[in-house]
């Protein structure tokens, strides 16, 4: 299910600023030929601090492309896929193995972009993250064999590093099906909110994204000392941008433009993001996500 900003949302707007210059409505199929295009993220974080981090992007975008930007508000990662399948999201953020789903029921799902990284806590500089089974120092865990019958949190089905690639590569490197290993398994809906139950102690460990293990360690919500990683993936290519198979080639030419032009208006942005720059990407990039989520089975 998704769910549109509506007008009392646009009070929150004014509030905060850089939403002001969003507008908020249902879509149509045809908007963005008239100057609108609908947007949204998968819900990785606190939602409406994507969209503020993203807002320099967005209002350069609107102001090259003469066209109003409408944000869309999804319930689940899920939400972003369909919503951009059936059209009513032109293009969006999408994990990697969300952006594999949808593409792999209709083709003409593009990606385009994706951040390019500065060099984090556990992250690499480039684009390319981890999937990460982190604890607390303190909890007295040494390996993933401690973990044994404990609660994990994961963050959505859908998740790329939160849930995709655990069930695939961590049940591949224990030998056994994460249902019969771990106690318990919750899932929290976002990787802070997994962090945020690691360190209120309500589970033992969750499955999370490198890059938001160096967000919670830069925000000083999380310190290097308190953080254990008891098992690391092999790098995964960052969220890409993508484009439903509605927008047209001339619209997605005059984005991608924009984008990758390294404004300067967007320097900022990519500073408060730790970010180092945008970069271009293509489906290739995320071929080893397309064979993983080819084979995999929906997890019990």
């Amino acid at each position: 299910m998704i769910i549109y900003f509506t007008r009392c949302v646009i009070v929150l707007g004014l509030i905060l600023g850089p939403f002001s210059s969003f507008a908020f409505s249902q879509p149509a199929l045809t908007d963005h030929v008239r100057g609108v295009l609908y947007f949204s993220a998968i819900p990785k974080k606190n939602f409406d601090q994507q969209i503020q981090e993203l807002s320099p992007l967005l209002d350069l975008l609107e102001k090259k492309l003469q066209k109003s930007i409408k944000i869309v508000r999804p319930q689940s990662y899920n939400a972003v896929i369909e919503g951009v399948l059936s059209r009513t999201i032109d293009f969006a953020v999408l994990g990697p193995a969300s952006y594999a789903r949808a593409r792999a029921r209709d083709n003409r799902v593009e990606a385009f972009a994706s951040f390019a990284r500065k060099k984090g806590f556990i992250t690499p500089e480039g684009s390319y993250y981890y999937s990460v089974l982190f604890t607390l120092k303190k909890n007295g865990f040494k390996s993933a064999g401690d973990l044994k019958q404990r609660k994990i949190a994961f963050t959505d089905p859908e998740s790329t590093s939160g849930s995709v690639i655990p069930s695939m590569a961590f049940s591949k490197h224990i030998g056994t099906p994460l249902k019969a290993y771990f106690g318990t398994i919750v899932y929290t809906g976002s990787h802070d909110r997994s962090i945020q139950s690691v360190l209120g102690g309500h589970v033992d460990a969750a499955f999370v994204s490198s890059v938001r293990i160096d967000e919670a360690v830069e925000k000083n919500i999380l310190t290097p000392g308190q953080a254990a990683i008891l098992w690391q993936s092999d790098p995964i290519h960052y969220d890409p941008f993508v484009f439903s198979g509605g927008v047209d080639n001339a619209l997605k030419n005059q984005i991608r433009k924009i984008m990758l032009s390294s404004a300067p208006g967007l320097k900022t942005m990519l500073e408060n993001m730790n970010m180092a720059g945008i970069v271009a990407v293509s489906d290739k990039d995320y071929q080893a996500i397309h064979d993983i989520i080819s084979t995999q089975s929906p997890m019990p």
